[in-house]
């Protein structure tokens, strides 16, 4: 069986010649489809490290946009047994592709395995990019002589608070036999573990201190990350060097976390320790007190932590911090406290209180406290940007945002010198490898200039490349540009599904544009994919609860598939909220749940503006904006009229 399965491989293999030289005239170049079919031939050979069966063809592959490809594919084969002048001349040949960034590491790596060290420092003239590589790049130092250098990187690696590369593993060996790493670099590394919650870490590292005042200090390290709260007990009082001051912040720190209260009283007992007549002191206790003032805002609705109320909004009014008094605004907004909101935003930095989202909350709390005269006028002002907070104030102010279209038509510049390059990006395109086009389209961008980069926005839209004009318009910061920045792509695909589940095609379109650019290959690191970054178990619920045609995670990357996916799942979270789209989208992005938790807690006392600024989130706070806004971009670009939020949504009391 085994002889006659080779047997047919070689017939097969026999009759493509065969079918390659009847292709075409004698002489006559290949046509497109002959030339794609070659390719897939030669791709083969390489899967089976055939290199010398493509070289035989590659002639007749010059003109196909692909063919780098292939050579890229070739040079890794056996890349070990290649000189570094031969890699070194093949990267510096290819550098419009982007592969070129790519072959340094496999090369490395294959002489880092075969203990070329030589050839690594040939190659090499610099440290590399890479943990990994860098372990190579100064192994290879020490073992061609350069042990100083090779020492100073090692010390480099080592001085991490995390495990780091085996690849070091040798040259740690010969660091420590030659160099000894000393108990104070120990002491050091132990604290950047504790920093980083690495315990094992932190643990085999004090095995390794060798003397005894420096042992009997890892222990004590040990002790204060296990009970941060003896920390004043472990070290006594008056320990005021930079050692001990770095070791009570992380201490302090670890214990805000898991016991606020306990900080405190720490925190109280710590400063009268303190030699408060040295600015060093002074600095390192602002940043004790802001620390555990923060943890305590975390724990803001905790009754029994309100004594500390006072002392909390003492240090961050000092603080001169502005994330710090942002979450501070944000607890306000959230008690609709509209004086606490007015003297706290006074309090942030001059660029922090001009900005929009500001401007907005000191308009509001003015309207509240009265003053309607000054917060509509700021409101109004506010209507002239583009932002979530000025379509949030034309709404305030009983307005419908409305944004002009961008319509300079700008002078476009040649592309003539990227023509090879996008005809490679064209064929990937045509031929469905969404990674490699991306790839290019990235590696192009990144070697154009603004005006350069301003056409192949263009050219990626007259092209329907959505995804790819919305990041070269970014790239370009072509921020007025609505038209190139909001791509109205498959349009009939969200009509479709949004009339069929009464969903506003709009809002699916704003979705898709939120979630993955128009990009229908996006794969986020925690495998949403698609247009709409449907999950493969959110798709495989859908498709069992409603029947819908969905096989396997690969039919999220079918744009009409996913739309539907994607369409069902955001009804049913509209149904679920009574149709207000804030929760849905948040719910999309974050999961019902927490939005519930989120609507327990707030128990009907928010209105939808003090909602939305009260997410915990972040990025669920940015995603509802973002949202809301990219509907009103696309219903600018289409025309539409519909009122930024509904009036159920305003309404609601969340």
């Amino acid at each position: 069986m085994i002889f006659l399965s080779n047997r047919i491989v070689v017939l097969a293999a026999v009759a493509f010649l065969i079918s390659l030289n009847s292709m075409s005239v004698k002489g006559a170049p290949l046509t497109l489809k002959e030339q794609r079919s070659l390719y897939d031939q030669s791709q083969k050979w390489l899967d089976n490290r055939q290199v010398s069966k493509y070289y035989k063809i590659e002639s007749k592959l010059a003109d196909y946009p692909l063919r780098p490809y292939l050579d890229y594919r070739a040079i890794l084969i056996d890349l070990d047994k290649k000189s570094p002048i031969v890699v070194r001349n093949f990267i510096d040949s290819h550098r419009e592709f982007p592969f070129s960034a790519r072959i340094s590491a496999p090369y490395l790596r294959a002489l880092a395995k075969g203990k070329k060290w030589s050839l690594i420092n040939v190659f090499q003239k610099s440290e590399p990019r890479g943990e990994e590589f860098q372990c190579y790049y100064y192994t290879a130092l020490y073992h061609t002589g350069q042990k100083k250098a090779a020492f100073r990187g090692a010390q480099k690696l080592w001085l991490q608070g995390h495990s780091v590369s085996k690849q070091c593993d040798g040259l740690f060996v010969h660091w420590e036999q030659e160099h000894k790493i000393s108990d104070d670099l120990i002491i050091e590394r132990m604290l950047l573990s504790f920093e980083n919650r690495q315990y094992s870490l932190l643990k085999y590292l004090s095995g390794k201190v060798v003397t005894l005042q420096k042992r009997q200090l890892a222990q004590k390290i040990l002790k204060a990350y296990r009970s941060p709260q003896n920390i004043v007990g472990v070290f006594g009082k008056g320990k005021q060097d930079r050692f001990y001051r770095k070791l009570i912040e992380l201490s302090l720190n670890r214990l805000a976390f898991k016991n606020v209260e306990s900080a405190y009283a720490l925190l109280n007992d710590l400063s009268h320790s303190l030699d408060l007549s040295q600015s060093a002191n002074r600095t390192f206790l602002k940043t004790l007190q802001n620390n555990v003032a923060g943890q305590l805002l975390y724990k803001a609705d905790t009754t029994s932590l309100n004594h500390l109320n006072g002392w909390r909004d003492s240090v961050i009014a000092k603080s001169g911090d502005d994330q710090l008094i942002e979450r501070r605004i944000r607890y306000a907004i959230k008690k609709g406290n509209w004086q606490d909101i007015n003297d706290w935003i006074n309090r942030l930095s001059r660029k922090e209180v001009y900005s929009s989202r500001w401007q907005f909350w000191k308009a509001q709390s003015e309207i509240h406290l009265g003053d309607n005269v000054s917060g509509k006028e700021r409101l109004r002002q506010l209507t002239d940007e583009r932002s979530f907070y000025s379509a949030a104030a034309a709404t305030v102010l009983h307005k419908l945002p409305r944004y002009s279209i961008d319509s300079h038509v700008e002078k476009r510049v040649e592309l003539g010198h990227f023509k090879r390059s996008l005809a490679r990006i064209r064929e990937l395109v045509l031929r469905d490898k969404a990674s490699a086009a991306k790839s290019e389209w990235y590696w192009l961008l990144s070697r154009a200039n603004l005006s350069e980069k301003r056409a192949l926005a263009y050219f990626a839209r007259d092209s329907h490349w959505y995804h790819f004009s919305i990041i070269a318009s970014i790239k370009a910061s072509m921020w007025d540009n609505l038209s190139l920045r909001f791509p109205v792509a498959y349009k009939d695909d969200f009509e479709r599904y949004g009339n069929k589940y009464n969903v506003d095609p709009v809002t699916l379109m704003s979705v898709a544009r939120q979630e993955s650019a128009m990009d229908k290959s996006a794969r986020s690191p925690v495998g949403a994919r698609g247009l709409m970054q449907v999950m493969p178990n959110t798709a495989k619920y859908a498709a069992r609860k409603y029947r819908l045609d969905y096989r396997r995670r690969s039919d999220l990357y079918d744009p009409e598939k996913n739309i539907e996916i994607g369409t069902r799942y955001l009804d049913e979270l509209l149904k679920k909220y009574d149709g207000n789209r804030i929760l849905a989208f948040a719910a999309y992005n974050a999961g019902p749940r927490r939005v519930d938790n989120w609507l327990n807690k707030s128990s009907g006392s928010l209105d939808v503006y003090r909602f939305i600024e009260s997410i915990p989130f972040k990025e669920t706070r940015g995603y509802v904006q973002n949202i809301l806004m990219f509907e009103t971009y696309y219903r600018s670009l289409l025309n539409t009229n519909r009122e930024f939020l509904s009036p159920s949504e305003l309404k609601a009391k969340y």
